[in-house]
Formats: structure tokens, sequence, C-alpha cells
């Protein structure tokens, strides 16, 4: 543990190493030791000591039983007010964000399609798609699914295939799909797998129309994008809740809203937090972080989301990416700008493609990686942005996938 040179060529590093245990030195300062390293952020005085991309080095155990332990840097990538959760300015904040991307977390884990308010007694039902999307998502059709045991309200139903929860809508042949029903949304297995079947019309009852264009509800039939591939609601990640929890394995999750189900990761790694060093966690402080919401399903619910975290994923914005809500989701970060060397923010696409924006693997430093962002994709309900391993910026992930992140965390 202590404050590292890591990038730079050698003789870089060495010069501004031994300027850093000058200055220690000179005002008898323990660098090594985080709660003298936040006496310093506190007193105002950080940018004494420390430049934009220095780092804290310390340790990170991704699992306490089966994997080693790896040096894990925090780049000082900006000094700046950050704001707690009781709605204080600390206006002489420093904030870290990790050098390298950690395990691949889902965003969100499988949205239910639907969620009973009330039982549904044994029976035949149907829902009829109301958007054509992909190859086989088509408007109008009609597909209807008969269980033999009644449902109780507050149940989820999946659309999956046979084998998984994830359908892929969209992209898999109907004849695929299959309905899963949970008890709730960290049931792992599910209690029934429904046949479905394409009809002209059904006589069963009808659940409504699975639409990419239905609003946030707290049951009932669901968005048709968050069906198929989960949710890019930041306050709802499964991410999110991953960074935050010093929980062990199917521990550190639990279900946000009524369609909400479990990340495939919860059951073979523990919460990020878990195989941290107990000073760094001391010294680390929660601070809001807001994120704008996206315009398809949640825009009833307003603009934007705040959250208090002790850890986050950063924004566009924060990395110096042009965003799709300017001023909202954070000011930019000098270490990215100086790290792109852009006068301005880096445009999205591929034609906007920086390698000094690739970012590697916490085991494998070679191993480019995409790395997640907390932005929302707003036009769309699954989907969020994340930098490419060609050091682009792209909306097109879904929720769904598990992306690495490179969180980021505040001393004050």
């Amino acid at each position: 543990m202590g404050v590292s040179i890591w990038e730079g060529n050698k003789a870089e590093r060495v010069a501004r190493a031994l300027e850093i245990i000058a200055i220690a030195n000179a005002k008898n300062i323990d660098l090594s030791n985080m709660h003298e390293v936040q006496e310093i952020v506190k007193a105002g005085k950080a940018r004494e000591f420390f430049r934009i991309g220095d780092q804290i080095d310390i340790t990170w155990k991704p699992d306490n039983s089966a994997e080693a332990e790896h040096h894990l840097p925090f780049d000082v990538v900006s000094f700046g007010p950050a704001i707690d959760g009781s709605g204080n300015t600390h206006q002489n904040a420093m904030w870290l964000q990790s050098h390298y991307a950690l395990t691949g977390i889902q965003f969100s884990g499988n949205n239910a399609f639907y969620v009973p308010e009330a039982a549904m007694p044994a029976g035949t039902y149907y829902f009829t798609i109301g958007n054509n999307w992909g190859n086989n998502c088509v408007a109008g059709k009609i597909y209807e699914f008969t269980t033999t045991q009644e449902i109780p309200a507050g149940w989820q139903l999946l659309l999956g295939t046979a084998s998984s929860n994830t359908s892929g809508l969209p992209d898999t042949v109907p004849a695929n799909w299959r309905v899963r029903t949970f008890a709730n949304g960290l049931q792992n297995a599910p209690t029934e797998i429904l046949e479905l079947t394409e009809v002209e019309s059904s006589s069963g009852t009808d659940l409504g129309v699975l639409s990419s264009s239905t609003k946030y509800a707290e049951s009932g039939i669901n968005n048709m994008q968050r069906a198929a591939y989960g949710y890019n609601r930041y306050a709802h990640s499964a991410i999110r809740q991953w960074l935050n929890s010093a929980a062990g394995k199917d521990e550190w999750w639990e279900q946000k809203n009524p369609f909400d189900h479990r990340p495939d990761q919860l059951a073979t790694v523990q919460g990020f937090m878990a195989g941290l060093p107990q000073d760094f966690l001391e010294v680390i402080r929660p601070i809001k972080v807001t994120t704008a919401l996206n315009t398809v399903s949640d825009s009833e619910i307003g603009a934007s989301e705040d959250v208090v975290d002790k850890f986050f994923l950063p924004s566009l914005e924060q990395e110096y990416i042009v965003p799709q809500a300017s001023g909202v989701e954070g000011a930019y970060w000098e270490y990215w700008k100086e790290r792109l060397g852009l006068n301005s923010p880096q445009i999205q696409g591929g034609d906007g493609a920086n390698p000094a924006h690739i970012r590697y693997a916490y085991e494998n430093h070679t191993s480019a990686q995409n790395v997640r962002l907390r932005s929302a994709s707003r036009g769309s309900a699954h989907r969020t942005w994340y930098v490419s391993t060609s050091g682009y910026a792209s909306g097109y992930y879904h929720a769904t996938t598990a992306n690495r992140p490179a969180p980021a965390c505040v001393i004050y």
C-alpha cells in the first residue's frame, strides 16, 4: 500500500517517485498510511503532494480462497468538489479510478417480461408483440402458453429458452422461446418451463402487449427491451451492488424492482469490497453520483437519478467523452483530458477511437478489455455505454453483457 508511479518511462517514474518521497520526508508524512493521505486531502493540500496520474497502489483479492492477490493501482484522476449523502460539499476531494479493468459483471441480470398483480390460475395465457425488432419480433404476432399450476401474485415470468433465462428476443427464433417462472428474482432454477405457441388468436387470458415503448411499471407487462436484455438503470444495477458490497458469494445482490432478476455471477464471485484492504476502505467516502435515465421507459421517473455510493462507474462526461446529457453526470476528470491529448471531448463511435483510452485486465496487463460506463444509452431501455478494446466509446452493449468495470472512488 502506498503512492507509486506505474506509467511513463523508467526515468520519469524514478524522478516522480523521488519527488514524492522528498515532499513526504520534508513534511514527516507516511504516504503508505491511508489515514495520513486522507488528512492531507482534508487539509486541502492534496495538490501539493499528488499530481494527476499519480497512483495509490493497493492490493485486491478477487476470491479469498481461489485466486492470488493482485496489485490494483488507483489513478489520481481529479481534484475538486464531491457531495456526500447529506448534501454537504467537500471542496478538496481527491478522485481516484482503478487503472485496470476488474472482473466482468452484468450491468443487469435478465428481467421478467411479466409480473402478475393477482394470482394467475392454471390455464392458458397470451401476449402480443407490439413492434418489429430484429429478425424475430414481429408486430402483431400472438404467443400463448398454458400452465398447469397457479402462479402466485408477484412471481416473475421470464422469456428465456429451454436452457437459459436469456431469450435474446430479436435474435432468437420464436420456436426456441420459453416462459420460465420464478417465485422471486433471487430464485436460480425456474419452477416451470412452459412451451410457447404462435397462434392467430387466443381464447386465453390476455397479458398485454410486449412493446419497446412500455413505461416503467411495478407489475404487469414489462418493456420488451428490458425483457430481452436487462435494464440500463444504474441505481438498480447489479454491477453497482457488486462494487459496493463486501458480502460473499450469493449474498451481495438484492432485487431492486419487481422485474429484476439475479445476475449470472452472483453464485461465483464475492463482493468487490471483500477483497480490498480495510485501511483503504476506511478512507473512501460515499458521494452522490448522478446518472441520466433512459428516455424510452424511464422518462416518467425523471431526467436523472442520484445514488450515494463509495465505488461507482464513471460516466461518459467524466472520462472526457461527448455525453448524451451534458452537465448532468459530473465534470470531466483532468486525467482523461491529459491522457487522451484532446482539446475537446472524445467523439462517440469508431471515428473517435483513441488508443490512450484502451484499458487492460487486472490479471493480464496486455489483455485489452471492453470497459463499462454507468451512462445509459438513453434511446434504449437495455443498453449502456462502454469504452471498447480499440479505445472508442459505444452505446451498443446490452445490460446483460458482463463487461468489466474500472470503478472510481473519492477521498475527502
